[in-house]
C-alpha cells in the first residue's frame, strides 16, 4: 500500500483541481481556499515522498504531469469565473491559445513517444508559483487586475510553445519529462555529442 501512496496523491490532485471552477462560485471563499490547499500539498507531497521511498517510475512522472497540466487550467478557469477581473478578447484569445497548446502537447506526445504528460520546464514552475501566489489573495478579495491577468496567460502559453518545439526537435529516444528549459535541453545534447566524439575518433582510429 505505502509504494502507490505519491501515485494516489497525484490522482487525488485531478478531482481536486476539477472542482475549483465550481467552488469558486460559491458565497464563501473558504471551501474554495481549502481544496486549493489540498492541491498543493498533494503536488508537493508525490514528489517528496516518491524520492523519499525510492518509488520513482514512469507511471508517477505520468501521473503527476498529467495532474499538474489539467491543475493549472483549472486554477485559471477558476480566476476567470469566479473573480471581479475585466476579460478582454486579449485573455480570451491567450486562454484558447493555453487550452490549444496544452491539448496539442498532449496528442503530439502521445504520438511521437507514445507517452502521456507534459515536461517539467522550469517556465511552466514558476508560472505555477505565480499562480500560487495569486489565487488565494485574488479570490479573498474577489478582485485580479487585468494586466497581471494577462501575464500569466502569456507565462503559460509561452511555456507551451517552448514545450511544443522541444518535443518537435526531440529523439525517440531522447523524452524525458524533467528538463528545466530549452536553452538546458541543447547545452546537454552538445555535451554529450562532445563526450562520445573522443570515443568515434578511437573506433575510427
Amino acid at each position: 500500500m505505502v509504494k502507490h501512496i505519491p501515485n494516489i496523491l497525484s490522482i487525488s490532485r485531478i478531482p481536486l483541481a476539477i472542482s475549483l471552477p465550481f467552488l469558486v462560485l460559491l458565497e464563501s471563499p473558504w471551501p474554495f481556499l481549502v481544496v486549493f490547499g489540498l492541491c498543493g500539498v498533494t503536488d508537493v507531497l508525490d514528489g517528496i515522498l516518491a524520492r523519499a521511498l525510492k518509488l520513482q517510475s514512469k507511471l508517477g512522472e505520468k501521473l503527476d504531469s498529467a495532474a499538474d497540466g489539467i491543475a493549472i487550467v483549472c486554477y485559471i478557469t477558476a480566476v476567470i469565473l469566479g473573480v471581479d477581473v475585466v476579460i478582454t478578447t486579449l485573455h480570451w484569445a491567450l486562454f484558447g491559445l493555453l487550452m490549444i497548446g496544452r491539448a496539442h502537447n498532449m496528442v503530439f506526445t502521445w504520438s511521437k513517444f507514445r507517452r502521456v504528460g507534459f515536461i517539467h520546464l522550469r517556465s511552466m514552475r514558476w508560472a505555477a508559483v505565480a499562480i500560487w501566489c495569486l489565487m488565494p489573495v485574488s479570490v479573498l478579495l474577489g478582485y485580479l487586475p487585468d494586466i497581471p491577468l494577462a501575464i500569466l496567460l502569456g507565462a503559460v502559453t509561452l511555456s507551451g510553445f517552448e514545450e511544443t518545439v522541444i518535443l518537435a526537435k526531440m529523439e525517440l529516444n531522447e523524452y524525458t519529462m524533467t528538463l528545466k528549459s530549452y536553452w538546458q535541453w541543447q547545452r546537454d545534447r552538445k555535451q554529450i555529442a562532445a563526450n562520445m566524439q573522443p570515443e568515434r575518433d578511437e573506433v575510427l582510429v
